[in-house]
């Protein structure tokens, strides 16, 4: 029987993030689906609302092995590049075949991308607890053009601590972005884990 890694994500502090989801990667998959993992359909959808134009190009910060972007590509957002820290994740996302580009960075650098060369950035289930720091959310919006968008969720574990709202929140008050989408709903839903989706225009 093979080891199921989700409780494993969340024991933050425990367990190198990197070294999981490499150990992860083969059957990442199999077990997120049937635990019912919606939150990318719930982003791609509420993206597919928002946005008129569907070629506009996407950064999937955080891709993984590709479902972020399968839900991107399944509403019609056809341009999309993915870019990950886990080079196990990433080889398995490019037998999708849904992204233009891939790319492996080290997460203690910077991200290897261009101010303004997105204006549509999502970090699905990337942002919180045994994953990404929350210093990436104001870096990922650092990289937005003026009416750019950044759409991101944090799970239930993720919400526990209020440092991540309270950033989010302070970043509409001082006026560095309008929200333009919010909604709780499923994550995992066979795990009895929800999560709220975000969808912010960078002012």
């Amino acid at each position: 029987m093979a080891k199921s890694f989700l409780k494993d994500v969340y024991d933050v502090g425990k367990i190198d993030s990197r070294e999981l989801y490499a150990s992860w990667a083969a059957t990442y998959d199999k077990e997120v689906k049937e635990n019912g993992y919606v939150t990318p359909k719930r982003i791609a959808d509420a993206l597919k609302d928002i946005v008129s134009d569907q070629s506009e190009l996407i950064l999937d910060y955080g891709c993984g092995t590709g479902l972020s972007g399968s839900a991107l590509w399944s509403v019609g957002f056809k341009n999309i590049d993915g870019l990950d820290v886990s080079e196990e994740m990433v080889r398995l996302a490019k037998k999708k075949s849904i992204y233009r580009n891939l790319r492996v960075f080290e997460p203690s650098t910077k991200i290897p991308v261009q101010a303004e060369q997105y204006k549509i950035i999502t970090a699905v289930g990337v942002i919180g607890a045994g994953a990404a720091p929350l210093q990436v959310f104001s870096d990922l919006l650092s990289l937005l053009p003026s009416n750019g968008l950044l759409a991101f969720s944090f799970n239930d574990h993720t919400l526990k601590d209020p440092s991540y709202e309270k950033e989010v929140d302070a970043c509409l008050k001082v006026g560095k972005a309008l929200m333009v989408h919010k909604s709780y709903g499923k994550h995992l839903p066979k795990a009895n884990l929800n999560s709220n989706i975000y969808i912010l225009k960078k002012l």
